[in-house]
């Protein structure tokens, strides 16, 4: 992959990428090996929906916060949000053809 198709997104930047538009947001941690693993079907549905999509990336390890306020507890643990409200969360490792339908249901 010669450039990354996800951005991480942390407290700072938070309100520059979940504002507008269709956002998969990824809270994982480096240690996790499930997160790593559903690394390469996020990297696929980028692809997918290349100007509908983004993903971003949340370390739990560095942003507590955003952990926290939409309560996690286990990772890798999905939120999808659309002109920045909630409309699915998921938790656990999910296949890349149910992820794709869901994402399916929030584009125009």
């Amino acid at each position: 992959m010669e450039k990354s198709t996800f951005i991480n997104i942390n407290f700072v930047n938070w309100e520059q990428y979940v504002n507008q538009g269709l956002i998969l947001l990824d809270f994982w941690a480096p240690w996790c090996t499930a997160c790593i693993a559903q690394d390469k079907i996020y990297d696929e549905i980028a692809q997918i929906f290349p100007d509908s999509l983004l993903i971003g990336k949340i370390d739990v390890n560095d942003n507590r916060v955003l952990a926290d306020k939409f309560g996690v507890r286990n990772i890798p643990f999905l939120i999808l949000m659309k002109d920045g409200k909630q409309v699915m969360q998921m938790s656990g490792i999910e296949s890349k053809e149910h992820l794709i339908s869901q994402i399916k249901k929030h584009i125009l």
